[in-house]
């Protein structure tokens, strides 16, 4: 949480933190200035002062959003640089962060985060570092501070994740209303005037009801059928027909607008009919989604619940990654991951790397599926669910989980 942020720098021993770039770009800029919309903004951030944000003129009413104070670049002018260092923009740069360090007392050991050109922000605090004796520059590795204070969300936060987690289920629901309002003919969906109803079709329909709850994509969607579904991160294509009784993945992971919180949701299902072999893999998946819900809880490792789901995966007779890491067939994937400002945060629900416990505050999906694109078919059953402060579950993709969409 925000709040923790002070606890982490001291744990560091950092004594500031320097954020910059576009917000964008940068979810951690996001996460300081509470969503405000801005270009090349800094935020400073003493672990002993105040915290401060500097930003362009056009942009001082949009940074009031983050409720700390608000400083101009133009105080500091960069025109004035570039003259006193003929024209090297790099040097200029540098120059105005020193005296703006300067005035805020910035010194000693100061973490730097944002997005940046790699070889750009080497030079930069590279220089940064030779002008300033008494600074030393940190880049953290993974987890930094803001990976650890943003595992957890506050109660602001999950409210803001509620919200968008009931927007995105309102989209599907239009979806599926769209998609029932078609006819079945032969094997295919059909439009009014008789032909098939493409999946590009469906792909517009969507994009226009996420623009009209102010949700964006960032990433895209995925809307797969048939083969496609059984490679995980297919997004299906555009110039496909529907056709009766497939598998259909949707997975729809949008951001707010407003706040830049996303949601995860997936759903599998069949337009008019589900064959019986078919029937029995989503009956399957659903089983282990089921088992693996009632199972998750606090003070557990992520990993305890992706080794479940390799179990019963396994006792099914399907092959899984745990045994396999190299399997493309049957459950290749971790069973979740965290979810926030970005899509994909920690923590994970993963035999692989950094074993975190639940805990509450922790906001994971939960995604087993099954994938075999040569037989023609892939499942997925997700939802986004949250860990709140008395260790119980509140599943924020509160949507129904039916097999057969009906068509007239």
């Amino acid at each position: 949480m925000r709040s923790d942020i002070p606890s982490l720098m001291t744990q560091r021993q950092l004594d500031a933190i320097v954020v910059y770039g576009d917000t964008d770009t940068s979810s951690d800029l996001v996460y300081l200035t509470r969503g405000a919309h801005l270009e090349r903004a800094m935020y400073l951030y003493p672990r002993q002062g105040d915290p401060v944000l500097y930003v362009s003129a056009l942009e001082r009413e949009n940074a009031l959003a983050a409720g700390v104070q608000v400083r101009l670049w133009s105080e500091q002018p960069l025109q004035r640089y570039l003259q006193e260092t003929q024209g090297d923009m790099l040097a200029a740069r540098v120059a105005q962060w020193r005296d703006i360090f300067a005035e805020h007392g910035v010194q000693g050991r100061v973490g730097f985060y944002g997005l940046q050109d790699m070889g750009y922000a080497y030079r930069l605090l590279s220089q940064l570092a030779a002008s300033i004796p008494e600074l030393t520059v940190v880049g953290e590795g993974s987890p930094n501070v803001f990976t650890q204070a943003r595992e957890t969300k506050d109660a602001e936060e999950l409210a803001m994740m509620q919200a968008v987690g009931r927007a995105t289920t309102q989209v599907i629901a239009q979806v599926f209303d769209f998609l029932s309002s078609h006819h079945g003919r032969g094997d295919y969906l059909v439009r009014a005037d008789g032909q098939p109803l493409s999946i590009g079709e469906v792909k517009a329909f969507i994009r226009l009801e996420l623009a009209r709850r102010n949700l964006e994509e960032t990433h895209g969607h995925i809307f797969s059928q048939g083969r496609d579904a059984g490679v995980p991160h297919n997004a299906g294509r555009p110039e496909m027909p529907l056709r009766l009784g497939q598998p259909i993945i949707f997975d729809i992971f949008p951001r707010d607008r407003a706040t830049g919180y996303f949601h995860d949701i997936t759903r599998t299902f069949f337009l008019g009919y589900a064959p019986d072999a078919l029937a029995q893999k989503w009956e399957d998946v659903k089983q282990v989604f089921d088992q693996v819900m009632a199972a998750i809880r606090v003070g557990e490792p992520g990993g305890t619940f992706q080794q479940m789901t390799c179990d019963l995966f396994e006792a099914m007779g399907y092959p899984t990654v745990c045994s396999d890491p190299q399997t493309t067939v049957g459950y290749i994937h971790s069973l979740g991951h965290g979810v926030g400002l970005d899509i994909h945060e920690a923590p994970r629900l993963s035999t692989v790397g950094r074993q975190t416990p639940l805990r509450p505050g922790h906001v994971v999906s939960v995604e087993p599926g099954l994938y075999f694109p040569d037989q023609g078919w892939g499942v997925r059953i997700e939802d986004t669910i949250a860990f709140q402060e008395d260790g119980s579950i509140r599943n924020l993709s509160q949507f129904p989980y039916d097999m057969v969409l009906p068509v007239k």
